[in-house]
C-alpha cells in the first residue's frame, strides 16, 4: 500500500512540474495570458499573435472590458483592419479568425446588456456552406488538462525555454521593436493586435524584415482556395441562419443598434462569386437573404459596403487598413440613420 501511495505521489509530482513548464512557456498558444495585454497597456504596444494563440475569445472579452466600448465589430478575419480612430477609447474590434453565427451568439450573452451599445456584424457568405468548419477558440477545461500533461507539449516546452531564455520564469516574453511600434512578443511577431482589437500586420510596419503576403491564385479548385470555406456548398445551412437571427433577436432585446454588412470583396473576387456555377446560387441567394433577416430586427443591412481596388485586398481576401475606414465611415453612417 506504501509504495502505491509513493508511486501515486511521485506520479502527480511528475505531471504537476510537466503542467507547470507547459503552462508557463506555452509553446502551441493554447493558455490564455492576460499579464500580456497588461504589459502592452503599460507601453502602448501592440501585443503578438504569438501570446494570443488560439485563444480569440478570451483577448476579445478582455479588449471589450478594458475599454469603455460603445460601438464594436464582430466578423471573420476580414474585419480585423476596422480600427478605431486616434484617440477613440468607445470602438473595439470583437472579431477574429474562426468566427461564426454561434460564436457571436456566445460572446453577445457573455457581454453586459448595458450600457447600450451599437454592434457592427460582419456576415461571411461562408459561414452558411455547413461544410464550414468552426475551430475551437475557447479550449475547454478537460483540453486544457490534456494539452498541459501531453508529453510532446512538455517537450516542446522545454527546449523552446531551453533555446530562448527569455520565456523562463519569472519572465514569459519580451519587449520588441518592430518597425518604429513596440510590441510584447516572443521570437517573431509577424502579426500584431492594437489595443483596440484590430490587426497589424507586421510587413506594414518593417517590410524590410518581414515578407509581405501575396494571393493564392484561383485555378478553380475550391478544395484549396479561401482554405476550401465554399468547397461542397449545397445550400444555406439552417442552422447557422437560426444562430444568427439568435444573435439579432438578443441584442434587439436588449435595445442595441445594430448594423450588418458583407465584408468587400476586390473585383476579380466578385466575378468568380458571382459566375462560379458551384457558389454563384448560394452567393446570390445570401445577399437576398440578408436584407430580409437583418429588416425582421429592424436592423441595418449594407451589403458590401464599400468597393475598394484590388490593390487594398494583399490576399484578394483581407481588406487593408484605408479600405476598412471607409467601411469603418459606411458603417458609422448607417448607425447614426438608425438613430
Amino acid at each position: 500500500m506504501k509504495r502505491l501511495v509513493l508511486f501515486l505521489v511521485v506520479t502527480a509530482a511528475v505531471l504537476g512540474c510537466f503542467a507547470a513548464v507547459t503552462y508557463w512557456v506555452d509553446p502551441q498558444g493554447e493558455i490564455w495570458k492576460p499579464g500580456a495585454l497588461v504589459a502592452a497597456q503599460r507601453d502602448d504596444c501592440l501585443i503578438s499573435q504569438e501570446l494570443i494563440g488560439s485563444r480569440y475569445y478570451s483577448f476579445k472579452l478582455a479588449v471589450f472590458h478594458d475599454r469603455p466600448t460603445r460601438t464594436f465589430v464582430v466578423g471573420s478575419s476580414r474585419v480585423l483592419k476596422i480600427a478605431s480612430r486616434p484617440h477613440e477609447r468607445s470602438f473595439a474590434n470583437l472579431g477574429y479568425p474562426g468566427t461564426a453565427p454561434s460564436t457571436i451568439v456566445r460572446l453577445i450573452r457573455a457581454l453586459p446588456a448595458s450600457p447600450r451599445q451599437t454592434m457592427y456584424v460582419g456576415v461571411e457568405a461562408f459561414w452558411f456552406n455547413r461544410h464550414y468548419r468552426v475551430p475551437d477558440t475557447d479550449p475547454s477545461d478537460y483540453h486544457l488538462a490534456e494539452y498541459l500533461v501531453s508529453r510532446s507539449a512538455f517537450w516542446n516546452a522545454f527546449t523552446f525555454a531551453r533555446d530562448v531564455p527569455y520565456v523562463r520564469y519569472p519572465d514569459r516574453w519580451r519587449r520588441t521593436m518592430v518597425g518604429r511600434r513596440c510590441t510584447i512578443g516572443r521570437t517573431y511577431p509577424s502579426i500584431n493586435w492594437e489595443l483596440d482589437g484590430s490587426r497589424v500586420w507586421s510587413w506594414e510596419l518593417d517590410p524590410k524584415r518581414f515578407p509581405r503576403f501575396h494571393a493564392t491564385p484561383f485555378r478553380g479548385n475550391l478544395n484549396t482556395w479561401r482554405n476550401g470555406y465554399y468547397a461542397d456548398w449545397r445550400t444555406l445551412d439552417p442552422s447557422r441562419l437560426a444562430q444568427l437571427e439568435s444573435a439579432l433577436a438578443l441584442a434587439r432585446a436588449r435595445g442595441w443598434r445594430v448594423v450588418g454588412f458583407a465584408p468587400p470583396e476586390p473585383a476579380p473576387i466578385e466575378r468568380i462569386l458571382d459566375r462560379d456555377p458551384r457558389i454563384a446560387p448560394r452567393w446570390r441567394a445570401f445577399l437576398r437573404l440578408m436584407p430580409q433577416v437583418f429588416r425582421r430586427y429592424d436592423d441595418a443591412w449594407i451589403g458590401l459596403g464599400v468597393t475598394c481596388p484590388a490593390s487594398a485586398f494583399p490576399d484578394e481576401f483581407h481588406s487593408d487598413a484605408a479600405c476598412s475606414l471607409r467601411l469603418r465611415e459606411r458603417l458609422d453612417g448607417a448607425a447614426r440613420s438608425e438613430g
